[in-house]
C-alpha cells in the first residue's frame, strides 16, 4: 500500500493523481487475464485435476473477485487495486470520508457483477457475429445488438476520455463515469496500518484475526506485483523478433496436391478470385468455397474446419 506523506491529513482533502487512479483502474484489469494464464498453465500441466476450472473460470474468478473485493470494500472503503495504491473511496457532496453502506452494496456489483455480465455479454455476440459470418440462421434482435455493440464501446470509451481530460484539467474530481453514476470520488487512505512484532505475537497481545487479516493483505499486495509480471512477460513474449526466427521446411506435397494443381477443387475450373484457406493450404474460387464453408464449415479437400475468416486472397501475376 503506497505510504502517506507527513503533510496528509483527515482533515485536508487531496485529490490523488491522474497517474495514480489509472494505475488502480490498469491493475484491476490486469488480475482477470494474468489468473487465466495461470489457470491455462495448471490445466496444462494437470488436465484432469485443473481442467473444469478452465470450464467455469469465470464463475470461480466471480467468487474469488467478490470475497476479495469486498473484504477490502468492508475494510479500506475501496477496491483491491485502489487501496494497494493509497486510495479509498468517499462519497461526493456529504462530509469527507462517507462511505454508506448502500455505496458500499453498489460499489461491490460495479466491481464484481458488472464485470461478469459484460464479459458473458461479450462471448455472446462475438458467437452471433460468427453466425452472421458464416451465414447461419441470427435472429433480427440479436444483429441489431451485433450492430450496436461497437458504438456503445466507443461512446463510453469517449466519455471516459472526456472524464481523464476534465479530472487532469481540475475541472472534475472524479475521473470515472461509473464513480461519477455512484456519486463517489477517491481520495488517499488516511487509517494507519495496524503493525505488530513477533515478541507481541507470542505474549499473545496481537489477535488471532489481526494477523490472519494483516497476512492476507501482504499476500494480496505481492500477488498483484506477480500477476503484473505475468502480464508484463506474456506481452514481450508475443512481441518478439519474427525474424529471428527459425523458417520452417514447406510441408511435403500429398496426393491432392498433384491432383488439384492450378485448378479449383470444388468446379475443377481455373480458380476465379484465387482464394486460400489458411488451415489447409488449398486454393479455390472465392465463390466456390464461400458457398461450400456456409453448408459444411470445412475444409473441401482435408476436411479440416474451416470458417470464412480462415480465407486469405491470393494474387498471382495475372492479377493487374
Amino acid at each position: 500500500m503506497a505510504a502517506k506523506g507527513a503533510h496528509i491529513t483527515q482533515n485536508e482533502e487531496i485529490k490523488p493523481s491522474l497517474f495514480e487512479v489509472l494505475a488502480a483502474d490498469a491493475l484491476d484489469t490486469t488480475f482477470y487475464p494474468a489468473i487465466r494464464r495461470v489457470v491455462d498453465f495448471l490445466a496444462a500441466a494437470k488436465p484432469t485435476v485443473f481442467g473444469r476450472c478452465v470450464q467455469f473460470y469465470d464463475e470461480l474468478y466471480l467468487l474469488f473477485n467478490g470475497l476479495v473485493q469486498g473484504y477490502y470494500l468492508q475494510r479500506y472503503g475501496g477496491s483491491l487495486a485502489e487501496v494497494f495504491y493509497g486510495l479509498t473511496r468517499q462519497s461526493m457532496g456529504r462530509s469527507e470520508g462517507t462511505f454508506t453502506v448502500r455505496e458500499r452494496n453498489l460499489s461491490f456489483v460495479m466491481l464484481v457483477v458488472l464485470p461478469y455480465v459484460l464479459r458473458k455479454l461479450e462471448n455472446l455476440i462475438t458467437r452471433w457475429r460468427d453466425d452472421l459470418e458464416n451465414g447461419k440462421p441470427v435472429s433480427a434482435e440479436r444483429k441489431a445488438l451485433v450492430r450496436v455493440m461497437p458504438f456503445v464501446k466507443a461512446v463510453y470509451e469517449s466519455v471516459k476520455l472526456v472524464h481523464y481530460v476534465s479530472y487532469l484539467a481540475g475541472a472534475s474530481t472524479v475521473h470515472s463515469p461509473l464513480l461519477r453514476l455512484l456519486r463517489l470520488s477517491l481520495t488517499y487512505h488516511a487509517e494507519e496500518e495496524e503493525s505488530w512484532s513477533l515478541s507481541e505475537v507470542f505474549q499473545g497481545k496481537v489477535r488471532i484475526a489481526t494477523m490472519l487479516s494483516t497476512a492476507l493483505l501482504r499476500w494480496l499486495e505481492l500477488s498483484a506485483f506477480f500477476l503484473q509480471f505475468i502480464e508484463w512477460w506474456q506481452t514481450e513474449a508475443n512481441i518478439g523478433d519474427l525474424s529471428k526466427l527459425p523458417i520452417p521446411d514447406a510441408p511435403e506435397l500429398d496426393i491432392n496436391a498433384a491432383k488439384y494443381a492450378g485448378i479449383c477443387p470444388v468446379c475443377l475450373q481455373k480458380p476465379i478470385i484465387p482464394t486460400a484457406i489458411s488451415v489447409s493450404g488449398y486454393v479455390y474460387c472465392y465463390r466456390c468455397i464461400v458457398v461450400h464453408l456456409q453448408k459444411e464449415s470445412k475444409c473441401p479437400v482435408t476436411k479440416y474446419p474451416a470458417t470464412i475468416n480462415d480465407l486469405i486472397r491470393v494474387y498471382t501475376d495475372d492479377d493487374s
